[in-house]
């Protein structure tokens, strides 16, 4: 793993997870304290990798800074964008850290990132002791599902014009820091007729 010189606040990011966090299920005290325990701060520089497709996933990344992709890679070595993660939101491929098989996603950071990194298994052994923490986990699980099944609606049920429009209406603060060619393979277009949408608008 390439790491560069950047550092962030680990006290502040920290915080920046548990508000976070609090906005999906209340913690308490002692919860909190021990979920801020885990956290590990780490710096990706643009181009390295958070996690490798064949690695075991073990670790969830809470972004203080920067953003990342999740993608597929095909046999013929195809890209397939599944999702971008900004600043302020967690990834880690939840369908690697359940199935305790090598992974089958990549991500990426697509500029410099840095992270509070946390291993799902600690964080499960937490909500054990702490059934607002059990909360937290579904309801992370629930947001994930409803935006995965928003996303095939979207990719078999929209047009490509439409998918465009829904991409910035939805994420145009994140728009410009998102490669082209990245940005055409999540709306299952090629770069030549996302130039043709973005011309239109």
């Amino acid at each position: 793993m390439r790491m560069s010189n950047r550092r962030i606040s680990t006290r502040d990011a920290a915080e920046g997870f548990l508000r976070t966090a609090e906005r999906v299920a209340p913690l308490s005290k002692e919860a909190a304290r021990e979920i801020a325990n885990l956290l590990e701060p780490r710096t990706f520089v643009t181009g390295s990798y958070l996690l490798r497709s064949g690695e075991r996933a073990e670790w969830c990344h809470y972004l203080a800074a920067g953003i990342v992709r999740e993608l597929y890679v095909a046999a013929d070595g195809a890209e397939h964008t599944r999702s971008f993660i900004a600043e302020g939101d967690v990834t880690g491929s939840l369908i690697d850290l359940l199935s305790g098989q090598p992974s089958i996603t990549f991500i990426e950071a697509i500029e410099e990132t840095s992270t509070l990194a946390f291993r799902h298994r600690d964080l499960e052994q937490i909500a054990v002791r702490h059934p607002e923490v059990q909360l937290l986990m579904r309801r992370w699980a629930e947001q994930l599902y409803v935006r995965k099944t928003r996303r095939e609606h979207d990719m078999l049920a929209l047009t490509a014009a439409v998918r465009h429009a829904n991409w910035l209406a939805q994420y145009g603060p994140i728009d410009k820091r998102v490669r082209r060619r990245d940005l055409a393979s999540y709306l299952g277009i090629t770069p030549e007729h996302l130039s043709r949408l973005r011309r239109r608008r």
